[in-house]
């Protein structure tokens, strides 16, 4: 039973931070600067245009570093089936005090 609870206090913590982040504009903010570097990437490739400079696509790309690895990996997968399992629990809730008030 401890090791039960213990292990509800992960998934609640972890489905918290998760959440926050989220809500506090952390991802927004990522894709945001990814937007700011294409906009400049942008600009750099029409004042080459302008300039007359020979355009190669390599020139104006940024490869994508994957910082992923076997642990991010499975708690991101974790994470899924913890959001999935708490959806299904909060559908089969709702939909039980519907039966109920009915």
């Amino acid at each position: 039973m401890k090791i039960f609870r213990i292990l509800i206090g992960i998934l609640i913590i972890s489905f918290l931070g998760l959440y926050i982040s989220y809500t506090s504009g952390y991802y927004q903010k990522l894709k945001s600067e990814k937007v700011i570097i294409t906009n400049q990437k942008i600009e750099e490739f029409e004042n080459d245009i302008k300039n007359g400079k020979d355009i190669s696509l390599e020139d104006y790309t940024t490869e994508e570093v994957n910082y992923s690895n076997k642990t991010s990996r499975m708690s991101l997968k974790f994470s899924n089936k913890a959001s999935n399992l708490i959806d299904n629990f909060i559908k089969f809730l709702f939909r039980k005090l519907g039966n109920v008030v009915e």
